[in-house]
């Protein structure tokens, strides 16, 4: 007997060849209609979710993308979604959730004065939904795991609500797989997700993470009768006493109109890539690019031209950002997301003046606005460009970005005998890092930190250095290097069967089957790191020699956009909806103005709006 996922797997194959296969490629080799349905603006998880729903709504969708590879910000991220009383396996997790108390979350510290409670209301009911609707009709499954949320000590927190992609087949995009950016990595120095087993896997059986959620949409949508187009960016609307009509795009320089007749909706995501608008709105351009080449503000002009108001202008998804020579994406640099390597013994991070500013095991996108932070005296961010300083201690247990521990030292890394060679050598004062030094070492020692309270949270231990079985026994407390290093060799050796594996376990797509096998044990592998004590993120900077990495204030995307209501149809100054307009994801004025609740919480904001986005305008219910 075939099970329910095999039978589910047959009526997607079944449905989608009774319809026309949508196509992907530039204006130049596919052309582009003069009319649809529905155009989308951008290709990342909002654009793709909105254009997949839409085609299921039997709508004509065009999706048209300024780049010449589709996934977006969602793309090189790790996939995850954020989804409070998600359903998944949770008595394997060992959790409980509930909507009220996702509710106190999500409305504590004073944000149920600032949120729009509609819009919230809809993200929390249709959440869990749409993570089954994505499963329910693509080639893709969800992983959930234990990972604390991001203020995990504030009523209503919970440590079970992130969903991370499970292993995704190329095989069903064919020659659309191109398309797709391979995935990308951040080299963790500490993770307490055995992601390492994963180090040797290839491309070719199976994808992960972001590209694995974007290959499965895009498969989708193809499948459904989504055409994309990729360097085709949108220039301009077309509008008429009715309403948004259309858009205008340009391909090899030539512009081309497309009617749409039940709406337009805006998922390119943020301005970030845009010196300018940054400016404009966030003070300052980001010294380092986090996200894809692209993001360059086109909604904010699109909705600003029709009378959109525009909200959260002021915000965006903050993060520390690490720029290593060479590294590139499309031409471009592309920085590193710096992540756990915060949060380990042995070193803090200071600005120009030697000072601490901020805990340093803060969720990044807390660190990450107090590094955007002016300084209202002078008018600088003096906090934008800063330093990770560490001891030999650091070095010979974590390594960084890759490095394993105690290996050879990468050029990136600043290195001095005393940290007043250090100062001197990165600039910064020295005067001011001593004192900070000396003020910082003796409660460290203690696993104190009275001046920014790091450690006094479950997620800033979570990624700290703890070993809860085997303690100082450990292989990685013993042996950091050989442990690093016997990882690597595994993780190479076993690679090409790891892929192999991955690639059969994701052509079946039983996401349930997975969920039955992986779930259980990732659970118990996971579930002691959150006992990990203060003393796993706070130790003294007492060994020479010392180092210091240069960080850059940055953010994986903007969150200003056009205001939009919970079925993501965009307003006016006055609150009116604007016929035919709609918006979603990093275009569409974030729901939740910049409060990031956990692992994939951007993430879960498109795929829940854009599906509500895609649903209204298949469905034209763009009048009260």
């Amino acid at each position: 007997m075939p099970t329910a996922n095999q039978e589910r797997n047959a009526d997607i194959m079944a449905i989608g060849s009774t319809q026309r296969r949508g196509s992907i490629g530039n204006v130049s080799h596919e052309g582009i209609p003069d009319e649809v349905d529905v155009a989308i603006v951008g290709s990342g998880g909002a654009g793709l979710m909105a254009a997949l729903t839409a085609a299921k709504e039997g709508a004509r969708v065009l999706v048209v993308e300024s780049r010449e590879i589709v996934g977006g910000a969602t793309g090189i991220s790790a996939g995850a979604a954020w989804i409070p009383n998600h359903g998944f396996s949770t008595k394997d997790l060992g959790v409980k959730d509930d909507l009220d108390q996702a509710r106190r979350y999500i409305y504590g510290e004073g944000r149920d004065q600032i949120l729009d409670h509609d819009l919230v209301e809809k993200f929390l009911d249709t959440g869990p939904h749409v993570a089954r609707f994505i499963e329910e009709h693509t080639s893709f499954g969800w992983i959930p795991t234990i990972w604390p949320d991001y203020r995990s000590d504030i009523d209503g927190a919970s440590v079970g609500r992130a969903l991370f992609p499970g292993p995704y087949s190329p095989k069903g995009l064919g020659d659309a797989a191109k398309f797709v950016r391979p995935a990308l990595t951040t080299g963790m120095a500490k993770n307490p997700l055995p992601f390492w087993l994963l180090g040797g896997i290839g491309i070719d059986d199976v994808w992960l993470a972001g590209p694995a959620l974007v290959g499965a949409l895009l498969e989708a949508g193809l499948r459904n009768g989504v055409d994309v187009r990729v360097e085709t960016p949108a220039t301009r609307l077309l509008i008429d006493e009715s309403g948004v009509r259309g858009i205008v795009v340009q391909a090899d320089g030539v512009e081309h109109t497309v009617r749409a007749t039940k709406g337009v909706l805006l998922a390119s995501g943020g301005f970030e890539s845009s010196a300018e608008v940054t400016t404009t709105y966030l003070g300052a351009p980001f010294g380092a690019q986090v996200s894809p080449e692209g993001h360059d503000g086109i909604a904010v002009q699109l909705a600003d031209e029709v009378g959109a108001d525009l909200t959260g202008m002021e915000d965006a998804w903050w993060m520390p950002g690490v720029q290593l020579p060479g590294e590139e994406l499309e031409g471009r640099p592309l920085s590193r997301v710096f992540l756990g390597e915060r949060a380990l013994p042995h070193s803090i991070m200071v600005n120009s003046q030697g000072e601490r500013f901020a805990n340093e095991a803060l969720a990044y996108d807390q660190f990450g606005k107090i590094m955007r932070e002016v300084d209202p005296e002078t008018g600088t961010m003096p906090n934008a460009t800063a330093w990770l300083v560490f001891d030999h201690h650091y070095w010979t247990k974590f390594g960084i970005f890759g490095t394993p521990p105690g290996g050879p030292v990468p050029d990136y890394l600043h290195r001095a005998d005393t940290l007043s060679e250090l100062a001197a050598e990165i600039g910064v004062d020295e005067a001011g890092l001593l004192r900070t030094v000396d003020r910082f070492n003796p409660e460290a020692a203690r696993a104190r930190d009275p001046q920014f309270h790091r450690g006094d949270t479950m997620f800033d231990r979570y990624f700290g250095a703890f070993y809860p079985r085997l303690g100082k026994y450990s292989p990685d407390a013993r042996f950091p290097a050989a442990t690093a290093k016997a990882r690597m060799r595994i993780a190479a050796a076993i690679g090409p069967l790891v892929s192999k594996l991955a690639g059969r376990v994701a052509k079946r797509n039983d996401p349930d089957r997975v969920r039955s096998i992986v779930v259980g044990p990732l659970a118990k592998i996971i579930r002691p790191m959150l006992r990990s004590p203060r003393s796993s993120v706070l130790a003294p900077i007492t060994t020479a020699p010392y180092y210091a990495l240069k960080v850059e204030a940055s953010a994986l995307g903007t969150v200003g956009g056009p205001r939009t209501d919970a079925l993501g149809r965009a307003l006016d100054t006055e609150g009116n909806v604007i016929p035919g307009l709609y918006a979603a994801g990093n275009a569409g004025g974030a729901p939740t103005k910049g409060f990031y609740g956990g692992a994939g919480g951007t993430i879960s904001l498109g795929l829940v709006f854009g599906y509500l986005a895609g649903l209204a305008a298949a469905r034209r219910q763009d009048r009260d």
